[in-house]
């Protein structure tokens, strides 16, 4: 479903990624690990095509991505990016309704069952700064399906949010694992991310380290860099 070969990326002087290679397949999720700053945040953007790479080729569903790619990937970001003038139902309906072109009222009727699904129904005519932390992520997962995406990309989905409030987000993110969408989750909940995963990737300096099964992976890394990591953050 993804395919990311030999990309670079560079923010002026400073190479953010260097040589990144993955392969995902259909409805697998990968949770993303590494020290802040390693490049995971940028991977994501780069899949997105909300930043340019400099070198190499990214590929979703055997395509080559472009400027439409926001209609076959959803992302939910790490600060919400919620519309604070429009309310909940708003917020979810307005990329069906301006990207995709659907009918007002078929738009809404997908909005209900995914308010439905994140336990928000009762907050629709809310405004987000009505909100916890929590609903507000959980309308940005609901707003992300919303378009029917192929692939769903996490960015911290939790590190906005106070520890009582993380609960209910990863929950939701739980839930959509037996949905067959191919998720890719950058994370710092290494637990969560243990259980959910299909197979980790540990990234720092813009590299892929090491990448594998979680349980090979956590229990028995090969990289002295990944054991370092693991033993500061468990």
């Amino acid at each position: 479903m993804i395919k990311i070969n030999n990309v670079y990326k560079k923010f002026g002087e400073l190479e953010v990624l260097e040589n990144v290679t993955i392969d995902i397949k259909k409805g697998e999720i990968v949770s993303i690990i590494g020290p802040s700053g390693s490049g995971k945040s940028t991977l994501l953007r780069c899949i997105n095509k909300l930043e340019d790479i400099n070198l190499g080729d990214i590929y979703v569903d055997g395509k080559k991505i472009d400027k439409n790619i926001s209609k076959k990937v959803g992302m939910v970001f790490q600060g919400f990016n919620l519309f604070p003038h429009k309310t909940v139902l708003e917020n979810v309906i307005e990329a069906p309704i301006i990207v995709k072109k659907l009918k007002r009222k078929k738009a809404i009727a997908i909005a209900d069952k995914l308010l439905k699904k994140v336990g928000l129904t009762d907050k629709k005519d809310v405004y987000p700064s009505k909100l916890s932390g929590g609903q507000k992520q959980r309308v940005a997962i609901a707003r992300a399906l919303a378009m029917e995406p192929e692939v769903l990309l996490f960015d911290e989905p939790t590190s906005a949010l106070d520890p009582e409030l993380i609960g209910e987000v990863l929950n939701v993110i739980k839930e959509l694992a037996n949905e067959d969408i191919t998720m890719v989750i950058v994370t710092h909940q290494m637990q969560f991310a243990k259980e959910i995963s299909d197979r980790i990737v540990f990234m720092d300096e813009g590299k892929i380290i090491e990448k594998g099964d979680p349980k090979q992976l956590f229990n028995n890394p090969n990289e002295k860099r990944l054991r370092r990591f693991l033993k500061r953050v468990i």
